[in-house]
């Protein structure tokens, strides 16, 4: 019995070894059982969220003025766009004025250009018939005068 004893001693030595031996060389986890810690960091946490929401404000703070900033240069955009579409209209009114009175300059000129035409045809003709004239009265001196002498020839 002391052998049976003996060996039962010996296999809980080794067991008690082993079991020594692996939670020397396996790490094992800290306790976190430190609440004066946890405490401290959830107060210190707790006492950063004025200063946090502070910076939220105040970057609130400056997105409304950014936005603000914005409408006032969309307004003025808005404004100038508007002057702008003004000032077209205005000027497609006078461009339309001034392609009127081209037209009339040039239906003036076309009118003008045409009377003057009239006047040389009308003149033209007038020389041509005093010229014919003359030439006709002429010729019909020259006929006259050529049937004159033939006729004394024949007496």
């Amino acid at each position: 019995m002391k052998k049976v004893s003996r060996l039962k001693g010996f296999k809980l030595l080794c067991a008690a070894l082993l079991l020594l031996g692996s939670i020397v060389i396996l790490p094992l986890p800290a306790a976190k059982a430190n609440y004066f810690n946890d405490l401290y960091n959830g107060l210190q946490k707790f006492s950063e969220l004025p200063g946090e929401v502070n910076q939220l404000q105040e970057s609130y703070q400056q997105t409304v003025e950014e936005l603000q900033k914005t409408k006032d240069a969309l307004g003025n955009a808005q404004d100038q766009m508007q002057n702008v579409q003004a000032q077209n209209a205005a000027l497609q009114e006078q461009n339309r004025q001034l392609t009127q009175v081209v037209d009339e300059l040039r239906d003036d000129r076309e009118s003008r250009e045409n009377y003057y035409n009239k006047i040389k045809v009308t003149i033209y003709t007038g020389i041509g018939l005093v010229v014919g004239y003359f030439v006709f009265i002429r010729l019909i001196r020259l006929g006259m005068r050529h049937r004159s002498r033939k006729e004394e020839r024949l007496r």
